[in-house]
């Protein structure tokens, strides 16, 4: 229980799909890892990243 991830008053993550098509996605990071032999949870995260659009914005609560 102490290495849990928990969200954090005042910090919202959005992740939204970017239009591209996710098979072209898989294929276009599969064929590249096979390419430069990378290992499969290097590949995994760059077709994350390139198939979805992670943002994070912090947000601080106004004074009264």
């Amino acid at each position: 229980m102490e290495n849990t991830m928990v969200p954090r008053f005042g910090v919202s993550i959005d992740i939204t799909p970017r239009g591209l098509p996710f098979a072209v996605v898989g294929g276009a990071g599969g064929s590249l890892g096979i390419w430069v032999e990378a290992p499969a949870y290097a590949v995994a995260v760059g077709a994350l990243l390139v198939t979805f659009r992670v943002g994070v914005r912090v947000w601080r609560r106004r004074g009264i």
